[in-house]
């Protein structure tokens, strides 16, 4: 034990006074809903010790429901296991209760990586899991920062609440011989008063033109188990009523069987049919949509894709349907994600196995299992393939150099987005299953977690559901999402290369942490201006146009948004709009940031 630090943190108790934020944090792994608030304490750098972890900014919110915590840790690290980082909470400001430590006494000990923590309360202690406090912990998959959500009105253990009054203090430390934050005392925090409603989602689709997609693990062939399970499952499929259905964990029946059922569910009508394609084992894709093509995309994978002939349009739609491997494998979910990177070059370049019109939209949606190290979804998002001598060279999914985007849904009636808990397992809730897209050719529309443990009653009654249908239909939630198919527009067609006038060169370095030089070239003198827009298309930084001559030229960008806070880790999109001898010219490029 480090008796040293304890020792003095235990001489210098001084609190450090934290603004109450009253919040609307979405619980999803990403932080763009933190960027409008201010860290309430930082951590001095260069204290980490053998871990790497180096807590660095620390910043805290509430609503009604939940007390909120973020924090950065410099290290990548996965948030539930192979680390030994620790919460100390004193919800009582009492240092004579509780577990005493740095001056506090702390009613909760959380141990991220062990999955529990212990609850003190006035005669005795327990162990306790998430689901007694409520905690929910993004990402899922490894990081450099977190997001945690205590529900304030837990009872762990005893009778006895969490949260027993309007001020909490806290430390965080990492037990593997590394840093503690703060240095000394404590870091307070008194809620903030008021209620954040949070507003509905409809179920329905908003505009009968839109089409929608739900992705479903059904868990081991769960849509044949009948009684209780196919009743939910039957409310559940009429209130989301899907064009498209990816289907993951069927393990013992064929497409024509899930097709089969899914009329039974979803009967067709005048003019309409139900397609199904299933090729690797374990997923079905069902269509009203007719399949014109299909493709195993890894032999020994669950990654399935297909051509979809979409009514009115003029481009097909590739859909992929993918269940990854589970848990600890991670070098198979890594071989996956670049396997279907590289079948997207060759969908995108002449000659292999396909080849697809330029703009042709993309999706992809499935269980994808996002557990362990972050690479993986580094890659299906930026195309950053990591064995290359296998798979080829790195390719941005989308056309023109653009990443694919994450769809960020919350549920209905709650800011989580978890799309499986299970309350009797040590694992924390997670986003496991995800739908991504190319945004140079879809438009989303309204999109959701379909958990109903979370809906109010008045949702429930409106669409005919149950509270416990999500459970009693399948261990995970479905997602669901809308969308619109567009033709990219340009104000000037593309001329050859040499005549191109402008140009964006690859930025340096990439991936980066903290800084890196956005490059371009003219031919001629003309006004450039970059925007840098997050994975969620929205414009985090800028820098206006400016006159540059014939030539290379480089900005360098900081990691932070225009207000000056660093943004998160991810993937963002630089779009340069460059006027030279009188035409306007849009160039866009994927960057990494990777903290």
């Amino acid at each position: 034990m480090r008796t040293w630090w304890i020792a003095l943190a235990l001489c210098l108790v001084v609190a450090v006074p934290a603004a109450a934020d009253l919040a609307p944090i979405q619980m999803d792994g990403f932080f763009d809903d933190w960027t409008a608030l201010t860290p309430v304490f930082t951590d001095g750098a260069g204290d980490a010790g053998a871990s790497g972890i180096d807590f660095r900014n620390v910043w805290v919110a509430n609503d009604q429901d939940y007390f909120y915590l973020r924090f950065e840790t410099t290290a990548d690290v996965q948030p539930d296991e192979q680390q030994e980082m620790r919460l100390y909470l004193d919800t009582d400001m009492d240092a004579g209760t509780g577990q005493s430590f740095g001056g506090i006494g702390a009613e909760l000990v959380w141990e991220f990586g062990f999955r529990d923590g212990t609850f003190y309360y006035k005669g005795g202690n327990a162990t306790i899991e998430h689901a007694a406090v409520g905690l929910l912990m993004g990402p899922t998959v490894s990081s450099t920062e977190f997001e945690v959500a205590l529900a304030r009105n837990a009872v762990p253990a005893g009778g006895a609440n969490l949260f027993l009054g309007d001020t909490v203090r806290f430390i965080l430390t990492d037990d593997a011989g590394g840093d503690i934050c703060p240095d000394s005392g404590s870091i307070s925090y008194t809620f903030a008063a008021g209620t954040l409603p949070v507003p509905t989602i409809p179920l329905e689709r908003q505009d009968p033109s839109h089409i929608r997609l739900m992705e479903w693990n059904v868990q081991s062939d769960g849509l044949f188990d009948g009684g209780s399970a196919e009743a939910a499952q039957d409310r559940l499929l009429k209130a989301v009523d899907p064009d498209m259905l990816i289907i993951c964990e069927v393990w013992y029946h064929s497409a024509t069987e899930v097709r089969d059922m899914i009329e039974t569910h979803l009967p067709s009508g005048p003019g309409e049919a139900w397609y199904a394609v299933g090729i690797d084992g374990g997923n079905v894709i069902c269509s009203r949509f007719p399949v014109l093509d299909s493709w195993l995309i890894t032999p020994s994978y669950r990654n399935t894709a297909v051509l979809l002939d979409l009514p009115n349009q003029a481009k097909d739609l590739l859909l992929i349907a993918s269940h990854w491997r589970c848990c600890s494998a991670d070098a198979d979910r890594q071989n996956e994600a670049d396997a279907i990177v590289e079948f997207l070059r060759d969908a995108k370049t002449p000659g292999g196995l396909l080849d697809l019109p330029d703009g042709t939209p993309f999706l992809m949606a499935g269980d994808l299992n996002l557990v362990g190290w972050r690479q993986q979804l580094l890659t299906i998002q930026s195309g950053d393939i990591q064995d290359e001598g296998t798979y080829g060279p790195d390719m941005a999914p989308d056309w023109g150099g653009l990443p694919f985007v994450p769809v960020q849904s919350r549920q209905p009636d709650a800011r989580a987005s978890y799309t499986w808990r299970n309350d009797f397992s040590s694992y924390y809730p997670g986003m496991l299953d995800w739908v991504l897209y190319t945004d140079s050719a879809l438009d989303l529309h309204n999109h959701y977690v379909l958990e109903t443990r979370t809906m109010t009653a008045t949702t429930l009654a409106t669409y005919g559901l149950q509270q416990y249908d999500t459970t009693d239909a399948s261990d995970h939630a479905a997602r669901v999402a809308d969308f619109t198919v567009f033709d990219p527009l340009s104000s000037v067609p593309d001329r050859p290369a040499d005549l191109e006038d402008a140009r964006l060169l690859p930025n340096a370095p990439n991936p980066f942490n903290p800084r890196t030089e956005l490059r371009f070239a003219l031919d001629a003198e003309g006004s450039v201006g970059l925007e840098i827009y997050d994975a969620r298309g929205r414009r985090v930084a800028h820098f206006a146009p400016a006159v540059y001559g014939a030539g290379d030229h480089a900005v360098t960008w900081n990691g932070a948004d225009d207000s000056g806070r660093p943004v998160a880790s991810g993937v963002y999109r630089v779009r340069m709009t460059a006027q030279v001898d009188g035409r306007t010219i849009h160039r866009d490029q994927v960057i990494t940031l990777v903290k």
